[in-house]
């Protein structure tokens, strides 16, 4: 009796791990990690907890949002709204990662949204580990 519920607990923490690895890949943009590793920036990486309408127009809606929020780089907002992930580029010069995902959780908040960090890629090495298959 015992086993099975230490059998669970393992394929439970592998299963988390998968879908943690799934958000990233779905929100993940090669162009945008190489642009931000030469530029020194960082790429963050978000789960979207609530309720995310699978379409286009949400998907744009979310984009928007975050492309608004102060310290995102210019065009690097990604959003999987089948996966409920969201990416962006930014410059720790000027927006720590605290202050942004404090600025883009209240811009996501009235559509019933709270992020939930998955990665944030921070040195080349993480860049590069990202882009090898």
């Amino acid at each position: 009796m015992l086993g099975i519920p230490l059998a669970t607990a393992g394929f439970t923490a592998v299963a988390c791990g998968v879908c943690v690895e799934d958000k990233i890949a779905a929100a993940y943009d090669y162009a945008i990690v190489t642009q931000a590793a030469a530029k020194k920036h960082q790429v963050a990486f978000f789960a979207l907890d609530g309720r995310v309408i699978d379409n286009e127009v949400e998907q744009r809606t979310l984009a928007r949002i975050a492309q608004g929020t102060r310290g995102v780089d210019p065009f690097t907002a990604r959003v999987s709204t089948a996966n409920a992930a969201l990416s962006v580029a930014f410059d720790p010069a000027v927006v720590t990662f605290a202050a942004l995902e404090r600025a883009l959780g209240k811009r996501l908040a009235p559509k019933g949204l709270t992020l939930l960090r998955l990665q944030v890629m921070a040195q080349t090495s993480d860049f590069k580990k990202r882009a090898s298959p």
